[in-house]
């Protein structure tokens, strides 16, 4: 981001020097007489596009000609140079002075007009026979009057007469012509592209601001930039949407940008004196360490944030045992196929939108591939129990070797059942207990804590449940850490899932393997151009009215 300031150097009447100053502050800040130059020069002398001022990739400061464009530097033709303090820069008539920068501003620029069109009044005086409205026979009052009334009609009576009446906008949008097209200062947003012909939707009223209520008619579900009510009203008191939500702009450009951003951001301490977010300016210079979301239940709400830099507290509660470094074995691992050498993505695969990884499960994952099966313990068919809750396993256990058991029975048969079971019974009874014996028998080894379920899951005794006395940790894993942000990781496919997650030596399910800012920034610097690296602005990570935020960010405003 280049904060520039720009002295604008005139002259009154008694020759005395005037000087008004202004802000031209952007990603790079383009010289011209277009109207999207930060530094507008209006003169035909100049180009739409003549030069453009940005960072090199050492961090100072440049100015450079556009093709086709011819600057000066302190006297010479060149086509791009250094703006260190003293620099004189000629473009067209213009002269561009640096100065040196202050705190604020990282570039201070004078511009004045040193080399004016000549006034070639006396020229024409002298080689033409002057000309009047009177000599031709024309009244000047009356002429200015027709003029007048022609411009008032056209470029301001016509426009709102689909003001005056609801039937008129329609006729008015199915005009080849659209008589609004001279009030419109230019070219809708892409997502605003559709009601760009109907001025009424937003614009409720000749001569006035749009109001909230105009965007909030269409934008019904957006949310507030702050979660909490009081606070937002406080933070955005008498400010209106259209204050950062420039449009006209055309279809390629941003609706807002960063110096937005950082114009509350910046100073965020100062808007809330209570809050824990930092000051920020740039996302290389003095962005925070990461916020992690970690979850502490089942609900969207049960959440609790914890930045990098508390490492002792960085521990998924997944309610899992998992080894990343017993799958990732470059040995490879045991399945049905032989050691197989499993990568990343044989597991993690990537949503339809490209953005997270679509959920992990027993079925899907583990028991698809043939690695893992639930197996009766000991097996006794090929018949698997269902990965689901306690009491659904409990269920299938009994069915299996109460039929079985039954048939038995039925048959005549011995059962084999533990010592003393069902004693003293008939044989239909026996047959019962002798089922839920063996089903329990099986239970308690599925059960045990490095055993079956007790593989991959947390399990702990509950003495008060006599029928099912073991209970499974509920698997909480955290799907989106970075709940405040959004990031794809469709667009870093190709990078490798280890330059970023290396998880290879992880034993436990509780390490946590998001990479730090530090990381980030070996590729995105911000708002600077660096040769080879990414430029990253506020919006490449943060939504402005961010819905899915947790609430518990609302304290950090």
């Amino acid at each position: 981001m280049i904060r520039c300031l720009l002295a604008q150097i005139s002259r009154n009447q008694n020759g005395q020097l005037v000087r008004k100053e202004l802000e031209a502050t952007g990603e790079a800040v383009q010289i011209g007489r277009a109207a999207g130059c930060k530094i507008l020069l209006l003169d035909h002398r100049v180009n739409f596009h003549h030069a453009t001022i940005h960072y090199s990739d050492g961090g100072k400061l440049f100015i450079e000609a556009e093709e086709g464009a011819d600057i000066t530097i302190n006297g010479s033709p060149e086509l791009s140079a250094e703006l260190s303090p003293g620099t004189h820069v000629l473009v067209g008539p213009y002269e561009l002075i640096a100065e040196t920068p202050t705190d604020d501003y990282d570039l201070v620029l004078s511009v004045e007009m040193v080399h004016p069109l000549p006034d070639d009044h006396e020229h024409i005086s002298a080689n033409q026979a002057p000309v009047t409205l009177a000599g031709a026979g024309l009244s000047k009052r009356k002429l200015t009057l027709w003029l007048a009334g022609a411009i008032a009609l056209i470029f301001l009576i016509l426009p709102m007469i689909p003001a005056s009446s609801p039937t008129l906008p329609k006729w008015v949008t199915s005009l080849q012509a659209s008589i609004k097209k001279s009030w419109q200062l230019g070219e809708m947003s892409r997502g605003h592209h559709l009601i760009s012909a109907k001025c009424d939707a937003c614009h409720l009223k000749p001569f006035e601001a749009v109001p909230d209520k105009a965007c909030e008619n269409c934008h019904k579900t957006v949310a507030r930039h702050i979660e909490d009510k009081t606070l937002h009203a406080n933070a955005f008191k008498d400010m209106r949407c259209g204050e950062c939500h420039h449009e006209h702009r055309g279809e390629t450009r941003e609706v807002t940008q960063d110096a937005q951003c950082v114009a509350c951001h910046a100073k965020i301490k100062k808007k809330n004196d209570k809050t824990k977010l930092a000051n920020i300016r740039d996302f290389s210079k003095d962005h925070p360490a990461f916020s992690l979301t970690f979850k502490t239940g089942h609900k969207d709400s049960d959440v609790v944030r914890i930045s990098q830099i508390d490492k002792a507290k960085l521990i998924e509660k997944s309610g899992l045992k998992f080894s990343h470094k017993v799958h990732l074995d470059k040995e490879g691992v045991s399945s049905p196929e032989g050691d197989t050498v499993l990568e990343c993505r044989d597991c993690h695969q990537l949503d339809a939108a490209g953005t997270r990884f679509s959920p992990i499960s027993m079925e899907n994952n583990c028991q698809q591939s043939g690695c893992h099966a639930l197996n009766f313990k000991p097996p006794v068919s090929k018949r698997q129990i269902p990965h689901s809750s306690e009491q659904k396993l409990m269920v299938t256990l009994r069915e299996y070797y109460a039929t079985t058991a039954i048939s038995k029975a039925t048959a005549g048969e011995k059962l084999q059942c533990g010592a003393g079971v069902g004693v003293g019974k008939n044989q239909l009874e026996r047959a019962l207990d002798c089922a839920n014996h063996n089903a329990y028998v099986n239970a308690e080894i599925l059960f045990k804590p490095n055993s079956g379920c007790g593989e991959c899951h947390e399990i702990t005794p509950d003495a008060d449940d006599k029928d099912i006395p073991w209970k499974v940790t509920p698997v909480s894993i955290t799907s989106h850490w970075l709940r405040n942000s959004h990031f794809t990781h469709a667009k870093h496919s190709t990078a490798k899932c280890s330059e970023c997650h290396d998880k290879t030596l992880s034993e436990k399910s509780s390490d946590v393997a998001i990479p730090a800012i530090e990381k980030c920034r070996e590729c995105h610097v911000g708002n600077k151009r660096v040769k080879n690296r990414l430029n990253s602005g506020c919006d490449n990570c943060h939504s402005f009215h961010n819905k899915n935020a947790p609430p518990s960010s609302v304290a950090a405003h």
